[in-house]
C-alpha cells in the first residue's frame, strides 16, 4: 500500500531520510512463521546447580537410570503382613499376629516374614521379603508384642511397587521443558545435582525517543517517563532471557546509527523500542537495513502493534517494537517471547490458549487480528468467562495492569457478542486453576 503523495512530500520536507517504498503489512501467522523460521536453537549448553535451573530449559532428555523407587516400600505407617493371614480379619474377627521388628524409613530387613508374623513399619521403608500387604496403624491394635489386625489386606495394599514413579530406562521429561518445581524434584530424586540446560539469550533492551526520561525525572511539557524498557525487560525475563538494559537512545541519527552498531555486535537479541512507525524522527526502521540486517518485515496486520520491524544479521535477531506501551508489550509477547522460548529449545513457544465466554460486545471492522485485555475468571457453574478491562488505546498502560490474559479475535472476526466463545491468551505465570472464582 502507498502512502498518499500528499503524505509522501510533506514526509520528504520534514525528514533528510529518503523514504523507500512501504513494505506491505503482512498477516499475523505469517510473521510469526518468520521469526520462528530465523530463531535457531542455540548450540550452548551449560550445567546448573538444580537451585539455579527453575525455570531454565532441559537441553537433553531426562532418562531414568534406575527403578523409584529402587524396592517396593510402605505407603504407610503401619505393619507389613502376609495378605494370607489377615484375609479375613475385621473387628469382631481380629487377626492376632507377632511382632518380629521395627523398621524406620531407612531400614531394609534381611529377615523373611514368615506366617503369622508382622513387622512394624514406617512410611517409605522396604517391605520386607515375604510380605505383600500394609495394615495401616489405625486399623490395628498393639499388645507388647502382638498385633492385632483389624481389618482384611489384600496382596499389594498400601504397597508402593519398584519403579512405579520411574522405570530405569524410562524418559522422564524431553529435552526442551521448562524447568518448574515438579520438575526439579524428578532430577534430585534420579540423582542428578545439575541441570543440563540451554544458555539463556543475551537480550539487550533499548528506548529509543527525545521524548523519554528516567522515572526519579519530574516531567514537563512534551517529555513522559521511560516504560517501555521495564515492562519489556521483564517480559524478557520471563522469557528465561539474560537481560540487559541498554538505556535511553536519543532521536539523533549518527548517534542511534553507532549505538545499534554497537549493541549488535555485542547481544544475541537487540530490542528496542519507538522509532518504527511513520513520524519524520522515526529512524530505527531506516537505520537496520543500512547497518547491513536482513529486514524480514516492517509492519504487521494486527491492533495493537502494527509497525514491527523484524531483522537479523546471522544468528542475531533484531526486534524495533512500536513505542506505546501497550503495543510493545503485546508485540513482545506475541513475536519475540515465542523466538526466545525457541532459542533455548523450548517446545511450547506461545501462551498457554483456551476459551472462554466474553462477557460484553466488542466490535471491528479492520480486518486486522486484535490482541484486548482481559481479565480469565469464572461464572458461577465454574465456566470460564473473560472480560475486557478497560480502555483498548495502545497507550493505556492501566487496563494492561488490570489484565491477566489477551483476548484474541482473528482477522475474520467483525465482532462479538456477550456470551461468544472467543480464544484467551494467559499471561506469563498465570495459571487458570489459581484465577478461578468470580473476578473482582
Amino acid at each position: 500500500m502507498m502512502r498518499k503523495p500528499c503524505a509522501q512530500r510533506k514526509a520528504l520536507l520534514h525528514t533528510p531520510i529518503p523514504l523507500k517504498r512501504r513494505s506491505p503489512v503482512i498477516p499475523f501467522a505469517e510473521a510469526l512463521q518468520i521469526v520462528l523460521t530465523h530463531a535457531r536453537p542455540t548450540e550452548r549448553v551449560e550445567q546448573v546447580p538444580l537451585l539455579a535451573a527453575y525455570g531454565r530449559t532441559l537441553a537433553e532428555a531426562l532418562v531414568a537410570a534406575e527403578n523409584i523407587p529402587i524396592a517396593n516400600n510402605s505407603a504407610m505407617d503401619g505393619y507389613a503382613v502376609r495378605s494370607a493371614d489377615v484375609g479375613n480379619a475385621e473387628q469382631c474377627h481380629r487377626a492376632p499376629l507377632r511382632v518380629v521388628e521395627v523398621l524406620a524409613a531407612e531400614r531394609a530387613s534381611t529377615r523373611t516374614l514368615g506366617p503369622g508374623e508382622a513387622m512394624k513399619i514406617m512410611t517409605g521403608a522396604p517391605i520386607p521379603p515375604g510380605a505383600d500387604a500394609v495394615v495401616m496403624v489405625e486399623r490395628t491394635r498393639a499388645e507388647g508384642r502382638t498385633v492385632w489386625i483389624e481389618a482384611p489386606a489384600q496382596a499389594g495394599q498400601h504397597v508402593r511397587p519398584a519403579g512405579g514413579d520411574m522405570r530405569a530406562g524410562q524418559r522422564v521429561l524431553p529435552a526442551g521443558t521448562r524447568l518448574e518445581a515438579a520438575h526439579l524434584g524428578l532430577l534430585a530424586s534420579l540423582g542428578h545435582a545439575q541441570a543440563t540446560v540451554a544458555a539463556r539469550p543475551h537480550v539487550g533492551v533499548l528506548a529509543t525517543g527525545n521524548e523519554l526520561v528516567p522515572p526519579e525525572q519530574t516531567l514537563s511539557a512534551g517529555k513522559v517517563r521511560n516504560a517501555n524498557s521495564y515492562t519489556l525487560c521483564a517480559l524478557a525475563e520471563a522469557a528465561g532471557a539474560e537481560v540487559e538494559f541498554l538505556g535511553i537512545a536519543p532521536d539523533d541519527r549518527p548517534s542511534l546509527a553507532a549505538t545499534l552498531r554497537r549493541e549488535l555486535a555485542r547481544v544475541d537479541v537487540l530490542v528496542t523500542s519507538g522509532g518504527v512507525s511513520m513520524g519524520d524522527f522515526d529512524y530505527v526502521k531506516h537505520l537496520v537495513a543500512e547497518l547491513g540486517l536482513n529486514v524480514h518485515f516492517r509492519e504487521v496486520n494486527v491492533k495493537p502493534g502494527k509497525p514491527v520491524v523484524f531483522a537479523t544479521q546471522g544468528a542475531r535477531l533484531f526486534f524495533g517494537l512500536p513505542g506505546n506501551p501497550v503495543s510493545s508489550m503485546v508485540s513482545f509477547q506475541q513475536l519475540v517471547r515465542p523466538a526466545l522460548r525457541k532459542v533455548q529449545h523450548a517446545r511450547n513457544t506461545g501462551l498457554r490458549t483456551l476459551r472462554a465466554a466474553i462477557g460484553e460486545p466488542y466490535s471491528k471492522g479492520d480486518g486486522k487480528r486484535h490482541f484486548l485485555r482481559g481479565m480469565l475468571s469464572t461464572d458461577g457453574d465454574g465456566r470460564p468467562r473473560v472480560r475486557l478491562t478497560g480502555a483498548q488505546d495502545s497507550n493505556i498502560l492501566t487496563s494492561m495492569g488490570r489484565a491477566n490474559c489477551f483476548v484474541v479475535l482473528d482477522e475474520a472476526c467483525s465482532a462479538v457478542a456477550p456470551g461468544d466463545a472467543v480464544d484467551v491468551q494467559l499471561f506469563e505465570g498465570e495459571d487458570f486453576a489459581a484465577v478461578q472464582g468470580p473476578a473482582e
